[in-house]
């Protein structure tokens, strides 16, 4: 069980997701008809992925966490999978029946929340942080499939080729992890002008 686990939470790694995220916003921004939708799934990603390295920065750089929690930023596994998941679910069945599409967004949910479930089971992410960064990433997700529902059914769009593309940077990334950690800690380095950053070895139980 313990390499299921360990195999949801490749997949929902950013060496993973941000390719995949790339990969979508080139394919919306092809088609005229979908070119808007792409300029709202790179809101949508800089979103997410920028309130996922602040919440993270402010704790590096000062140490401040919510006073009771065990909480030190949002989830990034939680946060991208439920934003990308479901959208690209979304996307790719666009020109399916509302019925097939809701279906498909679903599954891409319930992916979501089993990457979501790893980094807490594997100990990558407390509760909290799993939670929030779960809840962070369907709200954008949800604005996000909102603002494009309509749009998506009448562009034409390769749904195959893109489904292929989705797999093929899923294969060659799979097992690697985004050196998220080393990046914003720098970051926060350069920031605070200290010699050391706080830093969580252990999530807790």
């Amino acid at each position: 069980m313990l390499r299921v686990w360990h195999a949801l939470s490749y997949i929902g790694d950013g060496v993973v997701l941000v390719p995949c995220a790339v990969l979508l916003f080139a394919w919306l921004i092809a088609f005229q008809a979908t070119r808007r939708a792409g300029w709202w799934w790179l809101v949508a990603v800089f979103l997410v992925g920028g309130g996922v390295a602040l919440s993270k920065l402010l704790y590096m750089v000062s140490g401040w966490h919510p006073a009771g929690w065990n909480f030190i930023g949002l989830s990034g596994h939680a946060a991208l999978s439920f934003l990308f998941w479901p959208s690209a679910a979304a996307l790719v069945t666009g020109r399916h029946r509302t019925g097939l599409r809701a279906v498909a967004v679903g599954l891409g949910a319930a992916l979501a929340f089993a990457i979501s479930v790893s980094s807490w089971v594997l100990r990558d992410h407390s509760l909290s942080e799993v939670v929030l960064g779960a809840l962070w990433g369907t709200a954008v997700a949800t604005v996000f499939l909102t603002l494009t529902w309509r749009h998506v059914v009448e562009a034409p769009l390769a749904s195959n080729w893109m489904i292929v593309g989705i797999l093929l940077s899923m294969f060659f990334a799979f097992g690697h992890e985004f050196p998220s950690e080393h990046v914003l800690g720098w970051i926060a380095l350069q920031v605070s002008g200290h010699t050391a950053i706080d830093r969580r070895t252990d999530p807790g139980q």
